[in-house]
């Protein structure tokens, strides 16, 4: 085989333009960079990468809208996309940075309260939702074609956690944790489901049953109301230690007329004439 090596006048300066370009190829297939720009509407969903500095116009690149990805995609599928200003690294097959796959780099940073890592225990998985920070004020903006973005943060903030699923391995403890007096938790599923909002603990099911091998307790500040059709009961011994008013049509109603017993007027006791 015979090589003509290019006089560089006629090339731009490179001698042998086929070895530049391998060079470049081979230097472009991995790269790192940050999200610039994202557009979550677009089909399918799409990231621009920064690589390099932008501050320096000879040494950076944005690339064009690559695809965003998943950890599962056919049948089970998981979606967790990818926000402004977060650490990526390219994946391009032959050097290509138009056909290039983003993933997330993963790498903490301390200096950054919003990039550091979620705990220093070994058994321990925590994964936590937090308002997006940034040091011009900026949080994840949406891109071309209507993309949605994170909400913006603000200069000199604090790091604000919005939810948190962590687990303990060496305890065995679970931990589901929302925004406090905002959003709301949902369990779903076999007919039925429980939601947890402003307060309020809500049980949706055909039939709700508690097995207990030993104790139930409840307590409560203010009140405790039932209704249904029918109240049943079963217990060797049924003992109330509270004023007991019998045979109301209203609840609000405190009849005077104490129960009698065998033996006298019952001391709590209170019974509505019929």
């Amino acid at each position: 085989m015979v090589k003509f090596l290019r006089d560089p006048a006629s090339t731009g300066g490179v001698a042998d333009p086929e070895a530049t370009d391998i060079d470049r190829r081979a230097q472009d297939v991995v790269k790192f960079g940050k999200i610039k720009e994202v557009d979550y509407k677009r089909q399918p969903p799409a990231y621009r990468v920064l690589i390099g500095d932008e501050n320096d116009e000879d040494n950076h690149n944005i690339t064009d809208w690559l695809p965003a990805g998943g950890m599962r995609a056919k049948g089970d599928r998981e979606t967790h996309f990818l926000e402004k200003g977060e650490k990526v690294v390219l994946l391009a097959e032959g050097g290509e940075l138009a056909t290039a796959q983003v993933y997330p780099a993963g790498t903490y940073t301390p200096e950054n309260e919003d990039e550091k890592e979620t705990t220093d225990k070994a058994g321990v998985w925590r994964k936590i939702f937090a308002k997006p920070k940034s040091q011009n004020g900026e949080g994840g903006e949406g891109g071309e074609g209507g993309g949605e973005g994170g909400e913006g943060g603000e200069e000199g903030e604090e790091d604000e956690i919005l939810g948190e699923i962590s687990y303990d391995r060496n305890t065995g403890d679970w931990l589901i944790k929302g925004i406090k007096n905002k959003g709301s938790i949902t369990l779903e599923g076999s007919g039925c489901k429980m939601v947890m909002k402003d307060g309020t603990i809500t049980f949706t099911a055909k039939n709700f049953k508690v097995e207990m091998e030993e104790n139930v307790e409840i307590e409560a500040e203010d009140t405790i109301k039932t209704k249904t059709g029918q109240s049943l009961h079963e217990a060797d011994v049924f003992a109330v230690a509270a004023m007991t008013y019998v045979g109301l049509d209203d609840p609000s109603e405190r009849p005077p007329i104490k129960v009698m017993t065998e033996v006298g007027p019952a001391k709590k006791a209170f019974s509505k004439p019929g």
